[in-house]
C-alpha cells in the first residue's frame, strides 16, 4: 500500500487547509501596504467614537460609563471588530459575475474553505497587531487597562471565535444571493449601517434609547461585537449575562450555518442550470 492511499480523510483534509492558509498568508504579503491602510481605517472609526464620548463625559459619568470605561469599551471595539471582519460577500459577488466560481467547484474542497483560510491569515496577524498596540498603550495610559483575568480572557476569546464565525457566515451566505441577483453586497452595505447602532460600534448598546436596544436583542448584532467587548472589559460579571450571551451566539450560528447550507446548495444547482 502506497502512503498515499494509507492517508486518513482527516489528514488530507488537514493538509488541503495548511496548503490554504499558505497560499492566503503569501498573497497577503503581496499587500502589505493595502493591509496597513485597511488596519488603520479599522481602528479609526473606534477612535473617533472614544473621542466623542470622552468629551461627553468629561462633566461627568454618563449613565454609569465614565471616561475610563468608554476608552476601555472602545480598545476593545477596534480589537474585536478587527477579529470578526467579513469582507467574502465581496469575493463571492465577483467569482460569480466574473466567472470565477466555475473552477471552484471543480475542486476537490468547498469554496468556504478558502474562504475561512484566507480570514484566519488575516485576521491573525492584524488582531494581534491591535492587541499588542492596547498593551503598550495601557503601560503609559492607566484609562485604558484592564486586569488579567485567565478565566474570563478565555470567556472572551471563546465568544470572539463565535462572533467571527457568525459574521463570517452571515456574509457569505449573504454573498451567495448573487447567483440569484447582483445587489447580495447592497444587504450587506445595509447590515453595516444598521450594526453601527445595533452592534454597538458607536456606542454601549444600553446607552441607547429602550426601543433601539430592545430591537437589537432580537438579532445578531450584539453578538458579534458587544458581547465579547463587554467580556474583555469586565461588563459582562453574572452568570445569567454570561449564559444569555453565548445562547444567544449558539443560536445565531445554527441560524446562519443553516442558512448557508441551503443557498450554498440551492445556488449551486440554480448556477449549473443557468450554465455558469
Amino acid at each position: 500500500m502506497s502512503p498515499a492511499s494509507s492517508r486518513t480523510p482527516f489528514a488530507t483534509f488537514r493538509d488541503q487547509y495548511a496548503e490554504l492558509m499558505r497560499s492566503a498568508f503569501l498573497v497577503d504579503l503581496q499587500y502589505r501596504a493595502s493591509i496597513a491602510i485597511w488596519l488603520i481605517w479599522g481602528v479609526t472609526e473606534p477612535i473617533i467614537s472614544l473621542g466623542i464620548w470622552w468629551s461627553i463625559a468629561a462633566g461627568g459619568a454618563v449613565d454609569g460609563y465614565t471616561r475610563e470605561d468608554f476608552a476601555r469599551y472602545f480598545f476593545g471595539v477596534a480589537l474585536v471588530n478587527q477579529a470578526t471582519l467579513s469582507w467574502d460577500a465581496w469575493n463571492i459577488d465577483r467569482w460569480i459575475r466574473e466567472g470565477e466560481m466555475n473552477h471552484r467547484l471543480t475542486r476537490p474542497i468547498a469554496p468556504i474553505h478558502e474562504a475561512i483560510a484566507d480570514n484566519v491569515a488575516y485576521k491573525t496577524p492584524t488582531a494581534t497587531i491591535i492587541l499588542t498596540m492596547w498593551i503598550i498603550a495601557s503601560l503609559f495610559w492607566p484609562a485604558v487597562r484592564i486586569p488579567f483575568e485567565p478565566g474570563r480572557w478565555s470567556l472572551a476569546i471563546i465568544a470572539i471565535v463565535l462572533a467571527a464565525a457568525i459574521r463570517f457566515l452571515n456574509g457569505y451566505a449573504t454573498g451567495l444571493l448573487a447567483f440569484w441577483t447582483t445587489r447580495a453586497t447592497a444587504l450587506v452595505e445595509l447590515q453595516f449601517g444598521l450594526s453601527l447602532f445595533l452592534s454597538g460600534r458607536i456606542a454601549p448598546l444600553s446607552l441607547l434609547p429602550p426601543r433601539v436596544a430592545h430591537v437589537a436583542e432580537y438579532l445578531w448584532f450584539p453578538y458579534v461585537l458587544s458581547f465579547p467587548v463587554e467580556i474583555l472589559t469586565g461588563a459582562v460579571t453574572t452568570s445569567e449575562q454570561y449564559l444569555r450571551g453565548f445562547a444567544g451566539q449558539a443560536i445565531w450560528l445554527a441560524i446562519w450555518l443553516a442558512l448557508y447550507l441551503v443557498v450554498w446548495t440551492r445556488g449551486r444547482r440554480h448556477y449549473g442550470a443557468v450554465g455558469g
